[in-house]
């Protein structure tokens, strides 16, 4: 599908343009969430702090292959 995203209402274009992204990041803060409850409760607060730590080095990691890929 093949969509001109120079026509048409501005503020349209940009949100449909946008809209995967935006799921995206809300996907990836629900997992965080998730993944927060999880471990904070069966684990503790020492493996809380661990996720904690690594969560900055993963999306750095996502962010750096997603650019490599393309």
């Amino acid at each position: 599908m093949k969509k001109d995203l120079t026509e048409g209402n501005i503020i349209k274009v940009m949100l449909l343009f946008a809209a995967p992204m935006i799921l995206g990041n809300m996907l990836q803060q629900f997992y965080n969430i998730t993944d927060t409850l999880i471990v904070g409760r069966a684990l503790g607060t020492g493996a809380l702090a661990a996720v904690g730590i690594l969560l900055p080095m993963t999306r750095l990691l996502v962010s750096v292959h997603g650019d490599m890929v393309l």
